[in-house]
């Protein structure tokens, strides 16, 4: 629902239909001397901004994953500071 008011003569009205509509139809029927005068509700404070991100200064590191069957060790390239994987391009 929605709600629409008039400041000028205290009208109020809960619609679901469209604002536009319900208001245009009050304002040629306003009883109120100069007309009406929409009240529109302060809007809801912005929502905070996350924090700046700062990207990680990678170091390097190979780690051992894997013996295969034949003996051959896997290595991966890491971050030793983040975890994440690296590709060692």
């Amino acid at each position: 629902m929605i709600e629409i008011s008039c400041e000028a003569c205290g009208w109020l009205a809960l619609t679901n239909q469209p604002a536009h509509h319900v208001w245009a139809e009050h304002v040629a029927g306003c009883p109120a001397v100069g007309g009406a005068v929409r009240h529109i509700p302060d809007l809801p404070p912005l929502p905070q901004r996350l924090p700046e991100i700062h990207a990680c200064k990678h170091r390097l590191v190979r780690r051992q994953i894997a013996v295969t069957a034949a003996g051959i060790k896997r290595y991966a390239v890491v971050c030793e500071l983040c975890g994440r994987r690296v590709d060692a391009a």
